[in-house]
This record gives C-alpha cells, sequence and structure tokens, in this order.
C-alpha cells in the first residue's frame, strides 16, 4: 500500500465516524490548549522578571567587592581589588569591560541652593556598557573631566541651606531646578550656605551631561569620571588632615578599592564569571543572581501548572485509544478483506497509527491556536488590570512542540489498537457479522 493510499483511506475512515472523530480530537484540543496555556505562564512570568529587572540595571553586570574582615566563606583572606586585580579580572573570557568604582557624599550646588548627593565614580567609557538608563541626555564618555550624570530623582532634592532645618524638607518646600539650563558647582564643604561653612574650600565647575531614569536602581546617586572624583577625594583627605580630622577606617588605600564594576558580554556566562571571581576570594553580586531564583520558583510554578494541563492530555489519549479499538472492533470484517487482497501487517499496522495520527495532529493543532486565542485574552485582562509585561507568552517554539507533542501521543495512544489490528485472523474477520 502506497502512503497516499494509506493516508487517503485513514482520512475516509475517520470522516465515516465524524462525530466520534469530532469528541476524540476536542479531547486532544483540551489537553493540548491547557499544557501550553500553562507552560506559557510560566514563560511570561520569566520574561516578566527580566523586564522588572533589567529596569533596574544590566542583568549582565556583576559587581565585585572585597570581602569583610572574619567572613568564614572567604577564600583569600588577603583579598585586594588593586591594578592588578583588575587587570586579572579584566583577562577572564567573556568579560566584556571593567571599571573600578569609587562613592562619596557632596554637595551639589544650584546658584542659593543645594542638594546632598552621592557621588559614583567610573572610567567614563564603560558607563553606557554598565546599563545605566537615562531619561534625557548622554552617558560619560571617554575624555570627559567634570562631566556628572545626575540622578533621577536629585533635581527634587534641593533646599536652600539657610533655611531652617524643619523648613528645608516640608513638602510644601520642594524646589525643583532646571537641570538643562542653570550652572551647577560641586564641593565637600557638608556645611555649605550656612554660618560655618568653610570660605577655604572653593566650590568646583560641572557640566550636568545626562539625568538617570528615576525608575532605576541609581535615582539618587550621581555618576562621574573616577579620575575627577579621585582628584576631588585626595583634596578633601588633604584638607581634613590640615585639620586635623581622621578619615573613616573603611577609606581604602591609595591605588585599591572597595568595588568593580564589570559587563559580562554574554548573559549565559554571568554565573560562570561570578563563580571565578569568588574563587579569588572577592564577593560578587548581580541582577542575574535575583533572576535565578525567580526562575527557580516560577519553575517549580511551571512543573505544577503543566502535570496539571498533561492530566488533560492522558485523558485524551485514553479516549483515543477507546476510539480505535472501537474502530477495529466495528471494522472487523473489513480488516479481514484487507488481509486476503494482499494487505500486509505493516500496511495494516501503518493504516491505524495514521489515523491516530490524524487525530492527535488536528487536535494538536486546534489546540495550539485556543491556546493563541487564550493567551491574547489572559494578556489583555492583565493589561487593563495593569500589568505592564504579558501574562502569557507563546513563543514559536511552544506552539511547534505542542503540536509535535500532540502527534506523538495520537501514535502512541494507537499503537496497542493497530497490534489487535494485525493480530486479527483473517478468516474469523470475514466471517464476521
Amino acid at each position: 500500500m502506497s502512503s497516499f493510499d494509506m493516508i487517503s483511506m485513514a482520512i475516509r475512515n475517520l470522516w465515516k465516524r465524524k462525530l466520534r472523530t469530532f469528541l476524540t480530537v476536542l479531547g486532544v484540543v483540551i489537553g493540548t490548549a491547557s499544557i501550553v496555556v500553562m507552560i506559557s505562564v510560566g514563560i511570561g512570568m520569566n520574561e516578566g522578571y527580566k523586564q522588572q529587572l533589567s529596569e533596574m540595571g544590566s542583568l549582565n553586570v556583576i559587581t565585585v567587592r572585597t570581602p569583610w574582615e572574619g567572613d568564614p566563606e572567604s577564600k583569600n583572606k588577603n583579598a585586594v581589588l588593586d591594578t592588578k586585580t583588575i587587570e586579572t579580572i579584566r583577562n577572564i573570557p567573556g568579560v566584556e569591560i571593567v571599571t573600578p568604582v569609587l562613592e562619596d557624599y557632596f554637595m551639589l550646588i544650584d546658584g542659593r541652593y543645594v542638594a546632598d548627593i552621592n557621588v559614583t565614580g567610573v572610567l567614563p567609557e564603560a558607563m553606557e556598557s554598565l546599563g545605566y538608563k537615562l531619561s534625557s541626555g548622554r552617558c560619560l564618555q571617554e575624555g570627559d573631566e567634570m562631566h556628572m550624570v545626575l540622578g533621577g530623582d536629585v533635581s527634587t532634592n534641593f533646599y536652600n541651606p539657610k533655611q531652617s532645618w524643619q523648613y528645608r524638607y516640608n513638602d510644601s518646600n520642594t524646589i525643583e531646578v532646571n537641570v538643562e539650563e542653570d550652572k551647577f558647582q560641586l564641593t565637600y564643604d557638608q556645611s555649605y550656605g550656612e554660618s560655618e561653612a568653610d570660605k577655604s574650600i572653593k566650590a568646583k565647575k560641572i557640566n550636568i551631561v545626562g539625568v538617570l531614569d528615576p525608575m532605576g536602581n541609581d535615582s539618587w546617586s550621581c555618576v562621574m569620571p573616577i579620575d575627577e572624583l579621585q582628584k576631588i577625594k585626595d583634596e578633601k583627605e588633604k584638607k581634613e588632615k590640615a585639620r586635623g580630622v581622621k578619615t573613616g577606617g573603611n577609606t581604602p588605600k591609595k591605588g585599591t578599592y572597595e568595588m568593580v564594576k564589570l559587563k559580562v558580554t554574554d548573559l549565559k556566562n554571568v554565573s560562570t564569571v561570578q563563580d571565578q571571581i569568588k574563587e579569588m576570594g572577592f564577593e560578587t553580586d548581580s541582577l542575574m543572581e535575583s533572576l535565578n531564583a525567580m526562575q527557580e520558583t516560577s519553575k517549580m510554578l511551571q512543573l505544577v501548572l503543566g502535570a496539571i494541563g498533561a492530566i488533560s492530555l492522558l485523558v485524551a489519549a485514553i479516549g483515543i485509544t477507546n476510539t480505535m479499538v472501537m474502530s477495529i472492533y466495528e471494522r472487523t470484517r473489513e480488516i479481514g478483506v484487507m488481509k486476503v487482497i494482499g494487505a500486509t501487517l505493516p500496511d495494516i499496522k501503518r493504516l491505524f497509527l495514521a489515523e491516530a495520527a490524524f487525530i492527535g495532529f488536528l487536535g494538536g493543532l486546534s489546540g495550539v491556536v485556543l491556546s493563541l486565542i487564550a493567551s491574547k485574552v489572559v494578556n489583555l485582562v492583565g493589561a487593563n488590570l495593569g500589568q505592564t509585561s504579558n501574562l502569557s507568552l507563546i513563543p514559536l517554539w511552544l506552539s511547534i512542540l505542542g503540536i509535535i507533542f500532540a502527534t506523538i501521543i495520537g501514535v502512541l495512544a494507537g499503537y496497542f489498537p493497530a497490534r489487535r489490528a494485525m493480530s486479527l485472523s483473517a478468516l474469523s474477520a470475514i466471517r464476521t457479522e
């Protein structure tokens, strides 16, 4: 029997019993749609986690810190983030860019108003790669000197230093500055503008070139070139030393850093690079760690939801088996005639498997279409409830896999009936009324 004859015969046989075929296919439709939709919810959750975390920063960025003294998990008690260590990290396969990081607190001046700011110093050419998100302007670039990118919420944190403390931070006394047009200065004198201000400390002109996204993780922190920040810190420490003020014990030694940030080229390599840096004795953290923890939770949910859907498909498989067995009983004489006129046992087996496969394929295809419609409805409902990301996401591979899986289930469900059809005696089958 040719493949074309077998396929056309299988279709005719299914069409003869339209209602039974429809009900059996319907079971596969429900089972396939259940599994696809359940899995799509888990995929949607993972993508939602990625979106939420990516708004806080780049998932490819790793922060490296020196271990605290007495850390029992540290593999190198003498680990120091110096120039040599930074170069070693830079040479790790998969690392795109590395920058040391400095931090300090200063006052930002806009005319008679000031704001307390936390300033982070990085290599200017590394800022854009580190995933800083801007609401306006640009990131720092190579060659920038006294330039700064302002935190997204800093512009609303200005106050008049001549006013009382109670009045400065009164909600009704909020002062907003014009970042694009105003001229700003920077000083490490925390008493600037007050009566006890140090007149010998000269404020430095600073050029604001951009503003960070207020929705990001650094909305209260400003970013400037690390070399410029180091010069101001050195001047500040020199001034404090001259006044007999002892610097904090946590201040890193010259040429060493408390923190380093790096970007990994491929998201898949973030965990591997982190493990290598931990082996060197340093502490690391990244948004990828948070994502992995979230994905573990969603993976368990996917397994539970997938299992519920699998039960529906199992019931559908039983329905296919039942339909094929009933078909054999009804077509016993037909099977006997086929054997007498020369149909081989493999031909008969292939015919019944083809019928079962068609049921599985039609059910899988219709189930995927139904799941796509259901996914759209779920996402529309989520959007109306204020959900910014899709609750359900069905990628192409999941649709194809759903159809293939349903077809395979159909073939497996039809295997036992096909074997039964092969075992029928031709003579007994012909005598059957």
